[in-house]
């Protein structure tokens, strides 16, 4: 029998302790990830009954079928699938995650009814406005107020929140209401679709409620746009990168409300991924995934999309960021450099810093301080 020499073995002991502290570290995860989601879970998407589709023909689409484009293992279940999503997309290191994020998004987004088979979902928008409340308002520092917020839920980009659950659109907009403050939910497309399709949706759904401005009694001026961690940097990419370009696919052509303007008087961004290098694995639910396994391609992308390069641009648009000091998905580095970095230009930057929360942490920790800060816009 050959002998094992003790280097070996020591290194087999080794891997074998990494593995488990690896699974354990997943288990520990995932047990607190499925707590929470089942927390927070509804079931369906508030107040879908009240949407308004925001395109006429719809930029991107097309009758394909998703599943022919996804990598998806049909079996698993959906809260176990979901922890697994959470926990790969959080890595700094490249891992190929496409098929945990594809079964992720078919189990959840498409198996769990809240997108099409094939490429032809409409997005939209819930209005929540401020004439419509029968609610007393909870103060007068912001009342009556003609301002508009269009808020986007995250989901790293492989789902939306607001599919199932509300604390990153339903009960936003309904603090905000009350507050006097019109506000919009948005629902956007996300993977399998690849960018720039999300951003698409946020264009136009500035550019519809702009046209649509005397409807909604709202003055197109005031309309501030606001996201949570994958819609932060959705926020962050429209006002540093995206504003004011036109990236329709080819055979799209334009109608009345893609010639609006698409500028925005403020944007919120809470807990928001501000460069991708902390979630490079996400990059699977964003983009075409033999481009995200080129290495060189890879890097091009993770260095377009660091957002604090671009800040030249939103110089002039003012910025409430929130971010948790022990948020390990996003990381707080990044939202650091970028605060630092936008400071160091001019912008007009109010941070606010939720002590001791992780990722995903509460209105209690941020909204006074946004309804004051959105009164003195």
């Amino acid at each position: 029998m050959k002998k094992i020499s003790k280097r070996k073995s020591s290194n087999f002991k080794i891997g074998v302790g990494i593995t488990s502290v690896t699974i354990i570290s997943f288990l520990v995860f995932a047990f607190f990830k499925v707590a929470k989601i089942l927390k927070r879970r509804t079931g369906m998407v508030a107040d879908y009954d009240k949407r308004n589709e925001i395109w006429e023909k719809v930029a991107g689409n097309s009758k394909n079928l998703k599943i022919e484009k996804m990598n998806v293992k049909r079996v698993g279940n959906k809260l176990f699938q979901h922890a697994k999503f959470d926990y790969a997309i959080a890595n700094k290191k490249y891992k190929d995650a496409e098929k945990i994020i594809d079964t992720f998004t078919y189990m959840h987004e498409i198996a769990g009814g809240y997108e099409e088979e094939t490429f032809e979902d409409e997005p939209y928008i819930i209005p929540y406005l401020a004439s419509q409340t029968g609610a007393v308002v909870e103060t007068s520092e912001v009342c009556a107020s003609d301002m508009a917020v269009v808020i986007l839920p995250g989901g790293g980009f492989g789902y939306k929140s607001m599919d199932g659950r509300n604390d990153e659109g339903k009960d936003v907009a309904i603090k905000l209401q009350k507050n006097g403050i019109n506000a919009f939910v948005l629902h956007y497309r996300s993977n399998p679709y690849e960018y720039p399709i999300p951003q698409l949706d946020l264009q136009r759904a500035i550019k519809y409620i702009k046209y649509h401005a005397k409807d909604y009694k709202i003055n197109p001026q005031k309309i501030v746009i606001m996201g949570f961690s994958a819609g932060g940097f959705m926020v962050g990419c429209h006002i540093n990168k995206f504003k004011g370009n036109d990236f329709f696919p080819e055979n799209y052509k334009l109608d009345k409300i893609d010639k609006v303007d698409d500028s925005v008087a403020a944007a919120a961004m809470i807990y928001p991924a501000v460069t991708l290098k902390h979630n490079v694995p996400m990059l699977f639910a964003m983009f075409d995934a033999d481009e995200v396994r080129d290495k060189e391609k890879r890097e091009k992308i993770l260095e377009q999309y660091d957002l604090k390069k671009y800040l030249l641009r939103s110089k002039e648009v003012p910025q409430f960021i929130a971010w948790g000091t022990r948020d390990v998905m996003v990381g707080k580095k990044g939202i650091q450099d970028y605060i630092k970095e936008a400071k160091g230009i001019g912008v007009e930057v109010k941070e606010v810093i939720a002590k001791g929360q992780e990722h995903g942490f509460e209105q209690k920790y941020y909204m006074d301080d946004l309804i004051k800060w959105l009164k003195y816009l």
